[in-house]
């Protein structure tokens, strides 16, 4: 098992240039990669200030000269919105400019205010994301690749820029019901990745339980299944601070489930607040999400690791509302502090996960 940062970019302050974000998630990146991560994604959505990453395989190439070991990599490339060859000579580049050192994370993508944009229809999203999957995979196992599929069309065709890697490690996120992708996934080796939110543990253990029930159904081995989740993580001593990465995390569900329920109000290219139905108290979130004083992060996370036996927890630590010098001080102490707790209660955390079960 490992850790990764996660960076979705969000501007929530008006004021805030997207050079500015770009340059302090790239000061994040460095911070974590000397905080022991083994992973860095970067996160891709479109004409909103949800998100100001429209290309994450582009900050990969940006991170990959101020970077030596953490891997790089999108989560998630939304594949329905990609032209499939350009998407796979890119992923080519951005294995070699960061020397092997990419990982992939595919989506189908939730948001039709985007899709429309791009004159697709999320009603074939599924579809587009599974034919991209077959395509990158054809284009990694061998350099000659002929394919024919809904969309792709292509001739005998080699391509001159190929991957350092065999093939990159992949996730794939969502799709924890759907049996067709986890088919896929227990086949190739995916990943299969989910967002915990602010939810509790039951609902969390319930998601899952549902994801491992789909996986068994595909002809996987729930007990040996892979996964990996997505949590806020703030390592603080100050109560106001705690609160207040609990309101960024807020902010951050409440302008996503706009968008994913189709109730979002823009003013330009920012989205409007709207509370989200059945949200907690801001004391709430605190109380269930990994953010506090070092040992409280540590038991939480411990929490995690035994309920839901994750291979990899991607930490969003870059929360909006959060200054610069307290995201990276937080995430200084999740590698000099959380991760020898961990580390003393586990022994060691690579011997963890799908791999020991």
């Amino acid at each position: 098992m490992h850790f990764g940062l996660f960076s979705l970019m969000t501007q929530r302050d008006r004021a805030k240039t997207p050079g500015q974000i770009y340059r302090e998630t790239a000061e994040h990146v460095k911070m974590a990669e000397q905080a022991g991560m083994q992973i860095a994604w970067f996160a891709e959505h479109h004409f909103s200030n949800y998100c100001l990453c429209p290309s994450p395989l582009a900050m990969v190439n940006y991170m990959a000269p101020q970077t030596t070991r953490i891997k790089l990599g999108p989560a998630v490339i939304v594949a329905p919105l990609y032209e499939p060859l350009r998407l796979a000579e890119d992923i080519g580049f951005a294995d070699q400019v960061s020397n092997g050192r990419l990982v992939l994370g595919f989506g189908a993508g939730y948001q039709e205010y985007e899709f429309h944009k791009f004159g697709r229809d999320l009603k074939n999203a599924r579809a587009d994301l599974l034919e991209v999957l077959d395509f990158v995979e054809a284009y990694f196992s061998k350099d000659s690749v002929a394919f024919e599929g809904r969309n792709v069309h292509l001739p005998e065709t080699t391509f001159s820029i190929r991957p350092i890697q065999t093939r990159p490690q992949i996730y794939l996120a969502g799709m924890g019901t759907d049996v067709e992708s986890q088919r896929r996934a227990k086949e190739r080796g995916y990943t299969p990745f989910f967002t915990t939110g602010w939810n509790d543990m039951a609902t969390l253990k319930k998601m899952r339980d549902g994801l491992a029930a789909t996986y068994a159904s595909a002809g996987g081995d729930a007990n040996r299944m892979p996964c990996a989740i997505q949590r806020y993580v703030c390592v603080t001593d100050s109560k106001e601070e705690a609160l207040r990465a609990a309101d960024g995390a807020r902010y951050v569900r409440r302008i996503a489930m706009a968008m994913r329920g189709k109730y979002g109000e823009l003013d330009g290219a920012f989205l409007k607040e709207s509370p989200a139905a059945d949200e907690p108290s801001l004391e709430e979130i605190v109380k269930r999400l990994p953010i506090g004083g070092a040992e409280t992060v540590a038991e939480r996370i411990a929490l995690d690791i035994e309920t839901l036996g994750p291979d990899h927890i991607s930490c969003f630590m870059g929360i909006p509302g959060l200054g610069q010098d307290r995201v990276l001080n937080s995430m200084e102490r999740f590698g000099t502090e959380v991760l020898p707790l961990l580390e003393k209660r586990f022994g060691d955390l690579t011997k963890l996960g799908s791999l020991s079960a």
